[in-house]
């Protein structure tokens, strides 16, 4: 299985909730409030990696989304919203991802532009104006 992930939201918009949604015929998402962030980003600030929210939180989320399918998944295209930072996010990502399945391949996670026309763009889109509702909704005691 290969999916596509969008995020809506950037997660250092600390003021806006974060959706991030995938799909690959079927979708998924995952919401995270503007206040849960905030909570998460005084954590990271009280043990002094400020810098890494934003990347590490990303992760994670991705993560959460697709952790039931991961043994099913043989690539995951993400949406390049952080560019430079691929490669920290990435690791992170790996790091959770071979938890379950050890042998995942490090080159199955694919940055690159998806577009607006992509379906896991139009599920983070509709739930971040209101017109669908989250599949997954969390708060920051996952992290």
């Amino acid at each position: 299985m290969k999916i596509e992930i969008d995020q809506s939201g950037k997660i250092e918009n600390t003021n806006k909730n974060t959706i991030i949604a995938f799909s690959d015929g079927k979708f998924k998402s995952i919401f995270i409030s503007a206040k849960e962030k905030r909570e998460i980003q005084k954590f990271f600030r009280r043990i002094g990696k400020p810098k890494i929210f934003i990347y590490k939180v990303f992760a994670i989320l991705v993560f959460l989304l697709i952790k039931s399918e991961v043994k099913e998944i043989d690539a995951i295209i993400i949406d390049e919203e952080y560019p430079g930072k691929n490669s920290l996010i990435k690791n992170f990502l790996l790091q959770e991802i071979r938890k379950i399945k050890p042998d995942f391949d490090r080159g199955n996670i694919i940055f690159q532009k998806i577009g607006k026309k992509s379906r896991a763009h139009f599920l983070a889109y509709g739930i971040a104006v209101g017109k669908k509702k989250p599949i997954l909704k969390l708060g920051r005691e996952k992290f």
